[in-house]
């Protein structure tokens, strides 16, 4: 099952949104409770000068309902309610009804007193508006500490009222007329206008809100723009250079002028790549299995192998002949091809020795793998050697068995190769090949028999073994033509 490549989020992206969702957390924060703490203050001096007012009209009420003249009471309402339509009195009874309305006050009180003291009233205070029940009835509930019952509401034109309720209390000097079976004998209502307040307040969240928004925006851009040119467009330069080394390609350089950590950053990736540039070129003059022993460590093991020696055969006295151009040239081109042939079988080059090459297998039939490159050499030279070699020739042996591998040489100079017996006897053979043969030990046949042609065995004495050895000369693979 086939899945997706991972989206890749850019950092820009994730910059921007911890910053917007910073600013956000910090201005918006800051903002919402420097709006509340203005709202709140407004309506504390709002409330407070209501409150005074209302202090102040419950006393002036009380002196007019003391001489009992309701003509007189309800001119002071009308006057007060037309000085200022945004500043409005009402006086309800306890029961709910408008004071002034009509005579039921003034009958209770001459049916107090036994006695008609006070004349009916030829004026009415009128109006079709219900007090608030909730706050109507809470305002005649008995406050040990005399908070003021204030609320906001909204009247039928939907104009807002910062109000007030104010009970009227029966005090003892009332008693005679209005008896003393009750707290109190009614609740002033107080409203003042606040609607230009409240729309004032909206305007200013809106502004406030537009202003946080605009300022969040700048913000974000700047420090965005600033996060970009000192961290976000350094780490992409250098993103693309690391880039560019996974590819082969190190001639790239993180050019970042920033005198900071980033800076810092910037000339250690291009120290590193550097380095890695110069390792990659030596590496070219360093065979796989030295590669391997920096891994591996420096401690010598015996480990089994098939050894490759390719002679190029009078090479001496064709040096001796040509000027040094061309026997560069032709070395080269010798020794390059053999390389690639070698390196497509799975073979590692040890060592090149003047115009000597050493090979290593070990893996994927090594024995099997040997030969072929060997065949594919002789191949080569036998069909381009005039033409593209300036004739010159190879000879090539193998053999197989265990070698001990490992670094060979000072401290401070040293090569990561194969020693032994089963070496020395593979550049025996190698030595023995006259140009154009491929020289197998018996070890090699033994393991490639059943795949390859040859010649022999052949009993061949090598220098530095006292018997003679078993070879055989490689011709061709089976199903190939010799």
């Amino acid at each position: 099952m086939k899945t997706g490549k991972k989206r890749l989020t850019p950092i820009t992206t994730k910059v921007n949104f911890i910053i917007i969702i910073s600013l956000i957390l910090g201005i918006g924060v800051a903002v919402y409770y420097f709006l509340q703490y203005h709202i709140s203050k407004l309506n504390n001096s709002i409330g407070e000068n209501i409150t005074q007012q209302a202090d102040i009209l419950y006393n002036t009420i009380e002196t007019l309902m003391i001489p009992g003249n309701a003509d007189l009471a309800i001119g002071y309402f009308k006057k007060t309610n037309l000085i200022n339509p945004d500043y409005q009195v009402r006086l309800y009874r306890a029961d709910g009804e408008l004071a002034f309305s009509d005579d039921t006050t003034i009958k209770t009180v001459n049916a107090h007193i036994n006695f008609n003291k006070f004349a009916l009233g030829t004026e009415r205070l009128t109006d079709d508006e219900k007090p608030v029940t909730e706050y109507f009835q809470k305002a005649q509930t008995p406050n040990p500490f005399d908070i003021p019952n204030t609320f906001i509401r909204k009247d039928a034109k939907g104009d807002t009222f910062f109000r007030i309720y104010q009970p009227l209390q029966n005090i003892p000097v009332c008693f005679r007329c209005h008896g003393s079976d009750h707290t109190y004998r009614g609740v002033i209502d107080i409203r003042n206008k606040i609607t230009d307040e409240i729309n004032s307040q909206f305007y200013f969240i809106l502004i406030s809100i537009g202003g946080v928004l605009l300022l969040i925006a700048l913000l974000t851009i700047i420090l965005t723009q600033f996060l970009r040119n000192t961290i976000i467009k350094p780490v992409k330069i250098i993103g693309n250079v690391c880039s560019a080394v996974t590819t082969g390609v190190f001639s790239q350089r993180a050019e970042i002028k920033n005198n900071d950590e980033i800076g810092v950053l910037g000339n250690t990736v291009n120290t590193m790549v550097e380095g890695l540039r110069e390792r990659y070129e030596l590496s070219k003059y360093v065979s796989a299995s030295t590669i391997q022993s920096l891994k591996d460590g420096k401690v010598g093991k015996k480990v089994p192998l098939t050894i490759l020696f390719s002679d190029i055969r009078s090479f001496t006295s064709f040096s001796e002949q040509h000027v040094p151009e061309d026997v560069v040239e032709y070395l080269n081109k010798i020794l390059s091809f053999q390389t690639e042939i070698i390196q497509k079988n799975n073979g590692d080059i040890d060592k090149y020795v003047g115009d000597e090459i050493v090979a290593l297998y070990t893996q994927n039939d090594p024995e099997l793998s040997a030969c072929k490159s060997a065949l594919e050499i002789q191949k080569e030279l036998q069909n381009n050697s005039d033409k593209l070699y300036n004739g010159l020739k190879v000879g090539i042996g193998i053999n197989t068995g265990e070698v001990i591998l490992g670094m060979i040489g000072s401290e401070k100079r040293a090569d990561y190769t194969v020693i032994g017996d089963n070496v020395n006897l593979a550049s025996r053979l190698c030595g023995v090949a006259k140009p154009g043969q491929i020289i197998i030990a018996r070890s090699v046949y033994e393991a490639v028999k059943a795949h390859v042609i040859v010649e022999g065995p052949y009993k061949v004495r090598v220098k530095g073994k006292k018997d003679y050895n078993l070879v055989y000369l490689l011709n061709s693979l089976k199903g190939e033509a010799i």
